[in-house]
C-alpha cells in the first residue's frame, strides 16, 4: 500500500511538471493564434502569395 501511494504521488508530480514545462515554452509562433493551430495552417496547406 505504501509503495503504491509513493508511485502514484511521483507519477502525478512528474505529470504536472511536464505539463508546466510544455506550457512555459515559447517557440517561434508563441502568439495566441499559433497556440490554437492557426499559425500552422500556412505550413500544412501551403502559402499563398
Amino acid at each position: 500500500m505504501l509503495v503504491q501511494s509513493f508511485v502514484l504521488i511521483v507519477h502525478v508530480a512528474v505529470g504536472l511538471l511536464l505539463i508546466g514545462l510544455v506550457l512555459l515554452q515559447r517557440g517561434k509562433g508563441a502568439d495566441a493564434g499559433a497556440g490554437f493551430g492557426a499559425g500552422a495552417s500556412g505550413t500544412v496547406f501551403g502559402s499563398r502569395g
